[in-house]
């Protein structure tokens, strides 16, 4: 640790002297823009955005399994207009990256040997479950309704595919309530409705719980109310217009969720190759009766857990008792938020007011007793958040925490491709509600 200088002392609380000695050790806080995810991150625990948002610390091998399947769905979705060859050479080489990254982050904090091979292991079984959700559930035709299977959705004639992680970055103009903040948003999918001339945002979400129940909420998440609003900015600048040649009224048309509920099974030792053998009970009140056994061999196979992923989302074979669930309630489904919304005054001011909470801390002084800490968001996913030492310990530890721990610095903003990057709204908006002009039902 360095020593104690004139102009920064070791500091002895969450004050001013905490933000200086984190700067004295090269953890220099940014401003960073409004994301998705940034509403849900200062509303449960403003001291958490701190160190991530502001100070840009990550744990090197940060791990979830929701997260990590989850993301694998989203690159597998992006290559859905794809044939099967081309599919299987991206996702390979997706995995080939992966691997050689999480190699690399293992060899730079001194994880190695058994350690090293579960990390690449369990990636390489995050890769295969959601490789084999998709496949499935996309194709997966909603039981008693007359609606395309999701596949079949995204891939309608009227619909022209844009393009995928589509990144959008701008400042929201003065005008707005909000005032002038950065506004970054970055779209699954985006399709143009060619009949409609209308915008389309797809984004998939995986769900432990029920498809049906996870798509109720979405209309009033703050993800949908930012991704329509920075399109609709964007389209108001004439930003969206010009990278893609399309027309100059062309509307937001509303976001389309599409949530798949993940299958209860895992990718394991019930995906080797088996026969089946009949045994004759030797012993107890069924004794001399004859039951089929499966006998294992080898190793896992992707194939395998396919074909059980099937099943299960059909609710045939060894979970035919799943059947009866999905005609209820089906493990995929899709919904659809029209971009009239933006129409409405109750959902503009709750967006106006969300986004208020978070330029608080995207522009207060970078200060730690600035951003509340809270307790309850220390436990996520099931286990302890990495970022807890942190909360248990006074600043003047921090530096060293983030080395033993191996936390890295990482700027988000500059880590992704926006193709629609504007540092500035081009030209004013319309007089009146900003919102109201050309919108219509999609």
């Amino acid at each position: 640790m360095p020593p104690e200088i004139e102009n920064v002392p070791i500091p002895t609380g969450r004050g001013r002297e905490a933000q200086k000695w984190m700067e004295y050790h090269g953890y220099v806080d940014t401003t960073p823009s409004i994301r998705s995810s940034d509403y849900e991150g200062v509303l449960h625990c403003p001291f958490q955005y701190y160190l991530s948002r502001r100070l840009g610390l990550s744990p090197a091998l940060r791990w979830s399994k929701a997260l990590s399947r989850g993301s694998w769905f989203h690159k597998r979705l992006e290559l859905y207009r794809d044939t099967p060859e081309v599919v299987s050479s991206c996702t390979n080489k997706m995995l080939t990256d992966r691997l050689e990254e999480l190699e690399e982050i293992c060899k730079t904090i001194g994880i190695k040997g058994e350690s090293k091979d579960k990390v690449l292991d369990r990636e390489k079984k995050d890769f295969a479950c959601a490789m084999a959700w998709y496949q499935v559930s996309m194709n997966l035709q909603l039981p008693q309704q007359k609606l395309p299977t999701a596949n079949e959705f995204l891939k309608q004639e009227h619909f022209r595919h844009l393009g995928s992680e589509v990144g959008i970055r701008l400042h929201m103009p003065k005008i707005h309530r909000a005032g002038k903040v950065m506004l970054t948003a970055m779209l699954d999918t985006l399709l143009y409705h060619k009949e409609q001339n209308s915008l389309y945002i797809v984004d998939a979400k995986t769900t432990a719980g029920s498809a049906e129940e996870r798509l109720i909420t979405c209309p009033l998440e703050f993800q949908t109310q930012h991704y329509m609003m920075v399109l609709k900015l964007a389209l108001e600048s004439n930003l969206v217009q010009s990278v893609y040649d399309l027309p100059e009224d062309v509307r937001v048309g509303g976001m389309v969720h599409i949530a798949v509920q993940k299958p209860t099974i895992e990718f394991g030792m019930k995906d080797r190759d088996c026969e089946e053998i009949e045994h004759t009970l030797q012993r107890g009140p069924r004794k001399g009766q004859v039951e089929i056994r499966k006998n294992y061999s080898g190793e896992p196979r992707f194939e395998n857990y396919l074909e059980r992923c099937e099943d299960w989302y059909r609710g045939q074979g060894e979970y035919e008792h799943l059947a009866e669930r999905w005609n209820m309630s089906p493990p995929i489904n899709y919904s659809l938020t029209y971009g009239n919304l933006l129409q409405d005054e109750d959902y503009l001011d709750e967006y106006y007011a969300r986004i208020t909470l978070i330029k608080k801390y995207v522009q207060c002084k970078a200060i730690p007793k600035n951003f509340p800490r809270s307790a309850n968001h220390l436990r996520q996913f099931g286990r302890m958040s990495p970022f807890t030492p942190f909360y248990l310990t006074p600043p003047k530890e921090w530096p060293d925490i983030i080395k033993a721990e191996s936390f890295i610095q990482i700027d988000r903003d500059e880590d992704v491709e926006f193709i629609i990057d504007a540092s500035c709204v081009a030209r004013p908006l319309c007089t009146g509600n900003p919102l109201t002009q050309g919108d219509q039902d999609g």
